[in-house]
């Protein structure tokens, strides 16, 4: 991957590209504010020291940056071979869902799909896992033969 396509959090711009109609009526302050309650600056160094990771080796990367450790039980309970679907609502935000996928991607040689937010595909050590959604504009009408052959 070159540097000029790695992704790097700027609240700013986020803003100002997904709500243009109001970001001129967002104050400063709270934009400061959202960097640093989302940890701008310290995410953006390991997106840098991990740009060259994808797949499960990313996600690694990710819970080594949480300094997150995972005692999985039941593992082999998991059939090897065949499609299967695991549905996980996140109520720990993002951190339970990268653990779903180490796991998971782990335990089926990363042959595995995520639906999430659109935002999310910027992340590029984990792009080929996402089908996008876009939350905030229209869907495409391709949607879903997009989400079938991505599940083929």
């Amino acid at each position: 991957m070159t540097d000029d396509s790695l992704f790097l959090i700027d609240v700013d711009k986020i803003l100002r590209t997904k709500a243009p109609k109001h970001y001129k009526y967002i104050p400063k302050f709270v934009v400061s504010y959202l960097k640093k309650i989302v940890h701008q600056d310290e995410i953006n160094v390991f997106l840098n020291e991990s740009k060259d990771k994808l797949g499960v080796d990313f996600l690694e990367a990710c819970m080594g940056f949480l300094d997150a450790k995972v005692d999985v039980k039941g593992i082999e309970n998991l059939p090897k071979d065949g499609l299967y679907t695991f549905v996980s609502n996140h109520p720990l935000g993002a951190q339970d869902g990268l653990i779903l996928g180490q796991v998971i991607g782990e335990h089926y040689d990363s042959k595995m799909k995520y639906l999430v937010n659109d935002l999310l595909m910027n992340l590029h050590g984990m792009a080929p896992f996402f089908v996008p959604i876009n939350k905030t504009g229209k869907q495409s009408r391709d949607f879903p033969r997009m989400v079938e052959a991505s599940f083929q």
